[in-house]
């Protein structure tokens, strides 16, 4: 693999740093940058809630998000 982290059914890569839903495939993500993190988002639903206030989603740590 060129660097990529490997999958395997039923794992997932990362959380919806919105919904804290879990992303499993990150083809269908949707991915932005602010502060120098890079945040994961599950669906252009959640990117635009994000994109209402940057800095509220921001601020959350890797393991959190809001409902």
């Amino acid at each position: 693999m060129d660097g990529a982290k490997q999958l395997h059914l039923g794992e997932h890569y990362d959380e919806c740093d919105v919904c804290s839903s879990p992303i499993t495939d990150l083809s269908q993500a949707f991915t932005t940058e602010y502060g120098g993190k890079v945040l994961t988002f599950c669906s252009e639903k959640c990117f635009k809630r994000y994109l209402e206030d940057p800095a509220l989603y921001a601020e959350f740590g890797e393991d959190e998000g809001l409902e």
